[in-house]
Order: C-alpha cells, then structure tokens, then sequence
C-alpha cells in the first residue's frame, strides 16, 4: 500500500486550515477521500461535477488527486486510515469555526479583559474631548450587590464582567468613572442596553441598580460625574461642587458633569463597551432613573433623546433648584415659629388626614388616593390628646400652624406660593424631623441633601448655622441659587420636540406620597409639555405618566408599585402605550395587593364590588378624551376587566354563581 503525503485544504480557507493543521496528515491515496470537488490538479476541475454530487462534497474538504482513480466517498478500511481522516477532518471544521468566529465576533466568545475594550473605547471618543485614562475588565462571580431603594434591593449570587474606564474632559482635570456590568455569555444577554441615573447629589448608583439590571439580563453602564464616589454613602453631600469656600467659588466643571454631560458620556462609553464585548449593538437602548436619574432623564429626553429607544424616569427632581431649596421649608417654618414637633406628634395629624380622607376613593386602606382633593384642615384637631413617648401631649394652635405652613409650602408676600407642600398623607419626618436632646430641647434636623445645599450652595460655608436663617434671608439666597443654577439645574422646559421627532419614548411614574419630590411638581411640568404640544392625547404618543396612590418615594409605602420599566419595554418594541400599568405590593399581613394605575390624568376608583385587594375591582375615571377607535378598545378592554372584577366577587361569596 503506497501512501501519498497530502494536505486537506479548503479551497476558500487555506490559511486557516494551515494554521489548525501544524503538520501534514496522510491517507491512501488509492483509497476513497472525502472531497468537496475531485480535480485532477490544481486547478483543473474537470471532475467537479461529478464528485461534488456525492454526499461527501458536504464537508467541503478537497484533495489533490495524482490520477483518475479516485473516487467520492467514504471507504476506508483501515482503522488507521479512519482515525487519520477523523483527525483531519475534525481539525478542519474546527479551523473553519474558528475563521468564521474571526470574521463574525458575535458567536466569539466574549472576552472580559481589558484588552477587549481598550482601543476600541479610544476610537469611540476621538475627537470629542474626551480622554480616556484607563480600562480594567475584571469576571465577577457569586457577586452580591449593595441595597438601592425598595425596589432594588441587595442581590446575590452575580456573575458578569465589571469593566470600569476612567476618562477626563480635556481642560478640566477630571477624572471620571463609567462602570458596566455585563452578562457574562451571549445567551445571559437579553440585547438590551440599560444606562442607570443617579440619587441625591451622585449621577449613577452602581450596584445598587447595576446588580437588578444584570440579573434580569441587560447590559447596564453607571458613572460617578467625576464626584469620586461609587456608593450611595455620599448621595446627599454635595461639598464636591464648592470648589473654595473663602471666595465662594463653585467646581462648574463638576456641576456640568452632575446636570447633563455625565449621563450623555455614559451612554456612549456604556454602549460601545457592550458591543464591544458581545461583538453586536443591542438592539434596543433605555434609560432607567428616579428622582435625580429622573431628571436626568427628562434632560436626556430634552436634548439627546435620540441616544435612547426608551427613558424611564420616575419622581423625576424637576425643577432642582426650587425642589431641594424648598425641602427646607418644614425646618425653617418650626424655627421661626420656634414650635418643634416630634415624629409622633405630626404622625397624628397624618393619621387624622387619612382618617378624613382615605374614603374618597371607595375603600379604606389607609391610602388618599387623590391628595389634591384631600381638604384636611389641621385647625380642626386642636385640644386633641394624644400620647407620646408615654406623655400625654395636647395639640395646640401652634402645632397646627405649623403643619398648615408645612401643607401649604413656601409662599413670599405678595407672590404667594412659590414652591409645593408635603402632602397631608406623606411622612413628615422625612423634611420636618428634629433632635430632642437628653433635657428635652427641640431643634432643627435638616434632611441631608437638603442640609448639605443649603450650607455648601446657598451659604458656601460648610460650617453655616442654618438656625440663623430668616424668612428674609432664605428667600433671598434662593433667587440668587435660581439666578446662578437655574439653568444648569432646573430641567424644566416642556419644549419637548425632539423627544417627539426621535421616536423615543418617555415614561414616569410618581408616588402620591413623596415627601422627598411633591408629585405636583412632575404634574405641573406634564400640563405645562401639553400646552406647548398640541394637548394631552397629542402628547400621550410619546410621553406618558402615571400617579402611583400611597406610594413613597422611588418606591415603599402602602401603596403599589409598578412594574414600569417592563410597561416602557413593551410600549417601545411592540407599540402598545399603556392606558394602565400594573402595580402591586405586599401588606404587612403577607397579602397581595394588585393594581392598574391609571394614565395621568385618570383616577382609580373602586367599583364598589369585588375584593378590593384586586386590580380587576378598580377602575380608571376622568382620563383624556381619546378618538372613538382608541375609545372603543379601551372600553372593550374594560368591559373584561369588569366581568373578571364580578366574577371574583360572586366566587367570594361561595354560592356557586358564575359569569358565562
């Protein structure tokens, strides 16, 4: 048995096959082979025909024949032989994976090295003022992540890849930190793009939102703005933007970063990370945000909306600069009035507005579903006895000053209010809480971020007493911060026509009761976007908001909780804009609450049967006039939720009765 030395090569992949193959592989050559085209000699494919007819031109390997007596298939006889062509073949195919990985990254492997990311990050900024000062890319495992809000708690159990960049505005000394969690594999990855917001005086939360993003799939990206921090631990101290507090000067570079460029920069380094990475673009990219991620999400929605598919952006702090200014009402008004409440002695006049209150929608759960048409009157419960602390404590008309001062929000003569109260069912401690020293002396505790702007940005100085300020003085400084910081900070222009010609969507949520961010302040901003574009239903095609009764700030509360960002998922990549979007939560009985919250400007109203712990006994009232085709579905669409309401009701009551 003569054997030939000769080499399996694919006639379109000869580099590669060589590169797999480092040695010759023999076979007889007087025996079958397989083939993708017999030919006589390079070149020559007069047999072409004839041999890829045959079932082994399927593994598109090709040899180079010495004669005609070769023929298509496999018939190999010798064990030796079999294993060599194995061998060969099996060596082949895998040179063929491996060259076709080369030529389509997105079946490669994803790399987490930084390496992957360096100089494609580079080409990514070139040009736009933006230095890159270094990349690490670091495989996590069994990761657990920091606790965020109700609704991103701590997780664990994590695998990803956590690539941080730190990168610099020329000219600016800077140094700012883009973190990205991803999926480890391909198939962890559900193609999406998440960019998250910021809380307080930081622009992104990291693990607290990054580690509820990479469960669930997504690529998501953070940043500090250049604030150097990466936790929540400095959320409500804004000393980085005094930049000298003996001349007063303010770090606008930093206060750029915190307003708008941070975010912006985040989405484009968080976006080329990802395809970076998985060797593809996703296919669709959000925003996800609340409070400060809510504003800067509605910046993003003003300016750049077209970097995004979709902007989630709940209890968004608009107007920034009258919202945490005016968070400092409640401290100012009990100093002033030189009246301290305790935490108990302004929850009973809490209690006593729910009390009055929570029957307005229909049910009693402790919830006012519609604050604005709450008419509590703290007047009404003076020479009330309550206990506190085992003291019995008398409500006295200087308490229920306070509280009317506290409900009713800032107000200068002869402007009258210019900022929002709390709302009669929000917490109070959240910006009226005091300190009760040992001896019983009552005085101010200022809410941290509110404490931290008032010293460091309308006083500069750290070391302010703000027990010395006066009605004059607040009021005044307050000009002042709107007049320097307005428009940096405020995001309140409702001219929204680029959100409206870039497709993207805009969705929010807001609790009811938010002590942090009057829920007021995002209605006020949605009618005034309704004047300037053509009326609520004209505007409900890209913008819409919903009002979340009971429910705290980002989250908490008795109320239920949306399920928002899957409502905004669904609205952009199938076009179905959301009349209503569920809700729930869990009672301190363990039991189920479910909801679907109404499209501003509608209102959940009981229907007066059914279980009212069930979405399906509610329904929406006083929404916006829509054309009869929408009005037509919507009320077929409630017609079953009300049969469902019914059928639950008549299941409750165990007689045996059904619908249908």
């Amino acid at each position: 048995m003569r054997l030939s030395k000769r080499l399996f090569r694919p006639r379109d992949l000869e580099p590669e096959i060589f590169a797999a193959l480092n040695r010759p592989v023999y076979f007889n050559s007087r025996l079958s082979h397989p083939t993708l085209s017999c030919i006589g000699s390079p070149g020559d494919e007069s047999r072409s025909t004839e041999c890829t007819s045959r079932a082994c031109a399927k593994t598109r390997l090709c040899t180079l024949p010495t004669d005609d007596s070769y023929d298509c298939g496999f018939r190999i006889n010798f064990t030796i032989m079999r294993s060599l062509l194995k061998l060969s073949l099996w060596s082949a195919v895998t040179a063929l994976a491996t060259a076709e990985e080369k030529s389509n990254p997105e079946l490669s492997p994803p790399q987490c090295a930084s390496s992957t990311f360096i100089k494609g990050l580079e080409n990514q900024v070139a040009g736009s003022g933006i230095d890159i000062l270094s990349v690490t890319a670091t495989p996590q495992h069994d990761f657990t992540s920091i606790r965020g809000t109700p609704l991103q708690p701590a997780l664990s159990g994590l695998s990803f890849c956590q690539v941080k960049v730190h990168v610099t505005h020329q000219g600016t000394n800077d140094k700012v930190l883009v973190e990205a969690w991803l999926p480890l594999t391909h198939d962890d990855w559900n193609g999406r793009f998440q960019a998250t917001g910021g809380g307080g005086f930081e622009t992104g939360m990291f693990g607290a939102h990054l580690g509820r993003a990479v469960l669930d799939g997504w690529a998501a990206v953070s940043t500090d703005g250049g604030s150097g921090s990466e936790n929540l631990s400095r959320a409500a101290d804004v000393r980085w933007a005094l930049k000298d507090s003996k001349d007063g000067s303010l770090d606008w570079n930093l206060l750029h970063n915190f307003a708008s460029r941070s975010a912006v920069d985040q989405i484009g380094i968080g976006k080329a990370i990802t395809q970076l990475y998985y060797g593809k673009a996703p296919h669709h990219s959000y925003w996800n945000g609340c409070s400060t991620g809510g504003r800067q999400g509605y910046m993003i929605a003003h300016k750049y909306p077209h970097l995004l598919d979709g902007i989630l952006a709940a209890a968004p702090a608009l107007n920034f600069v009258n919202l945490v200014t005016g968070e400092f009402w409640p401290q100012l008004v009990m100093n002033q009035q030189q009246t301290f409440l305790s935490n108990c002695e302004f929850e009973y006049f809490r209690m006593q507005a729910i009390e009055k209150c929570d029957m307005l929608d229909g049910v009693r759960d402790g919830i006012i579903d519609d604050p604005a048409s709450c008419d509590f009157d703290p007047f009404e419960i003076i020479g009330h006895g309550i206990q506190c602390d085992g003291k019995h404590v008398g409500i006295t008309v200087d308490m229920a000053t306070v509280v009317d001062h506290v409900l009713k929000g800032p107000k200068q003569a002869p402007w009258g209010p210019i900022f929002y109260g709390l709302n009669p069912g929000s917490h109070f401690e959240a910006l009226a809480n005091i300190s009760i020293a040992e001896d019983g002396a009552r005085s101010q505790s200022p809410l941290g971020i509110c404490d931290s702007w008032m010293k460091n940005i309308l006083l500069r100085d750290p070391a302010a007493r703000l027990d010395h300020l006066d009605t004059t003085s607040y009021f005044g400084h307050w000009a002042q911060a709107n007049y320097e910081l307005g428009g940096l900070l405020n995001t309140a222009d409702p001219d929204l026509s680029l959100l409206k010609a870039s497709g993207t969507k805009l969705l929010t949520w807001h609790g009811t009761d938010d002590a942090g961010i009057p829920y007021q302040n995002t209605v006020e901003y949605r009618k005034r976007v309704e004047g300037v574009m053509g009326g609520a239903h004209a505007v409900d095609q890209f913008y819409r908001l919903f009002l979340a009764p009971g429910v705290d700030h980002c989250g908490g509360g008795p109320g239920a909780i949306p399920n928002s960002l899957a409502t905004l998922v669904d609205w952009v990549e199938n076009g179905e804009a959301p009349e209503t979007m569920e809700a729930e939560t869990t009672t301190a009985r363990g039991e189920l609450v479910t909801r679907n919250l109404c499209a501003f400007p509608g209102k959940l109203k009981y229907l007066g049967i059914g279980d009212a712990n069930r979405a399906s006994s509610w329904s929406c009232v006083g929404g916006t006039e829509r054309p009869e085709a929408v009005l037509q579905d919507q009320a077929s669409e409630r017609t079953g939720q009300i049969l469902g309401g019914l059928a639950d009701r008549l299941e409750g009551l165990g007689l045996g009765l059904s619908i249908g």
